[in-house]
């Protein structure tokens, strides 16, 4: 145990001189945080994409959705979701939904606190249906809702003078590239580090000989990996925990998650690629070859790993691939444990994330542990 803390200690004092790796850590996360999310924040999608539900289902609803639909402005989808259309308005999993009813009906959104006002209407040749613009009141979406409300309304007035409603459902959720970015930084982060923080390190070391002078002094290989280790998952937290404060004083994100859980996904995803990068190290020739197999390996990751975008823009086929890879699930599970409701509900589907971030902690310390010689 002293030897790992001697170790320990050597490995954050020559963490502590190496500026250029303080400076991927720390700064490099920030910047790109910093970097992405303002233009994601300032970005104006110029088609809206519009779900829609026809409950009144005659010759005027459809017509009038063939006019919408044929607008550049507008893409319009029919919602077909197991979950409630308001609901995932609510939750920011869907923008805005355009709810077709009967003239004499109105949407039901009283468990979503909206009261509802019969439509003062002023023409006495009124339509056979009504619109109503169901949205949420997510800063994101606000110019699109107005540019669509103000569109829909130019498109459907006319002789039969068609009301379209408006109602705004209160959201806690945050911007949806928020969401996705957030972990997606953090995740990557701790990669780079156990790759390059980790396996790069020692790789070097071997290369330049100093495995053989440590060996001369009879030191198992333990300690001193141990005290590698235990240096870098320090450096995980810590990034973790600062990429969150930055979100919080820049942003505005008031987290309200399970600290416990937040820990354990981090240690399990540190532990994940410390341990790749120590295979990476122990099956690598030179130090030319880590890198080439480091970027192999960190390419896919990145792409199908949910860094910079959402995996559920990939084709299904696409998505069990993405499943099985450490960065995806780690990704996951961190969007689930700092914007998910802070219940146990939360921590009980995050099951799958925890099991296959679990099983490559143990098959890439094992199989690393069997094939490291000094």
């Amino acid at each position: 145990m002293m030897k790992t803390w001697i170790f320990f200690k050597l490995r954050m004092l020559q963490l502590k001189y190496d500026k250029t790796a303080l400076f991927f850590c720390y700064v490099f996360p920030v910047i790109l945080l910093l970097g992405i999310g303002y233009p994601l924040q300032l970005q104006s999608d110029p088609k809206i994409e519009v779900y829609y539900q026809d409950f009144a289902a005659n010759e005027e609803s459809k017509a009038t959705i063939a006019l919408l639909d044929a607008q550049k402005l507008l893409e319009l989808k029919p919602y077909e979701e197991s979950i409630p259309a308001y609901e995932a308005v609510a939750d920011n999993d869907v923008k805005r939904v355009l709810t077709i009813l009967a003239q004499d009906k109105q949407p039901d959104l009283t468990a979503y606190g909206v009261d509802l006002e019969p439509a003062q209407v002023a023409n006495e040749k009124l339509s056979t249906i009504s619109l109503h613009l169901i949205k949420n009141d997510i800063d994101e979406n606000r110019i699109e809702n107005a540019a669509l409300a103000s569109a829909i309304d130019q498109l459907v007035s006319g002789d039969t003078e068609i009301e379209l409603d408006q109602y705004t459902l209160k959201s806690d959720r945050l911007t949806s590239y928020l969401v996705t970015l957030l972990p997606g930084l953090i995740g990557l982060t701790l990669m780079i580090i156990g790759f390059n923080g980790f396996g790069s390190v020692l790789i070097e070391e071997e290369h330049h000989g100093l495995f053989k002078n440590i060996k001369t002094i009879d030191v198992s290989p333990v300690p001193f990996l141990a005290g590698l280790f235990l240096s870098r998952l320090l450096v995980s937290h810590s990034v973790a925990i600062g990429l969150c404060l930055v979100a919080m004083l820049v942003f505005g994100i008031k987290f309200d998650f399970n600290i416990p859980m937040f820990f354990l996904v981090v240690t399990l995803g540190s532990i994940a690629f410390l341990g790749i990068g120590l295979f990476i190290a122990t099956v690598s020739p030179s130090t030319t070859a880590f890198n080439g197999i480091v970027n192999f390996v960190q390419m896919p990751f990145i792409v199908l790993g949910g860094v910079f975008f959402s995996v559920s823009l990939f084709p299904d086929w696409l998505q069990y691939i993405a499943l099985a890879i450490p960065l995806t699930q780690l990704n996951v599970a961190m969007q689930k444990v700092l914007f998910e409701p802070n219940d146990m509900s939360v921590i009980s589907s995050m099951s799958l994330e925890l099991v296959v971030l679990f099983s490559w902690c143990i098959v890439s310390v094992v199989i690393s542990k069997m094939k490291f010689k000094w």
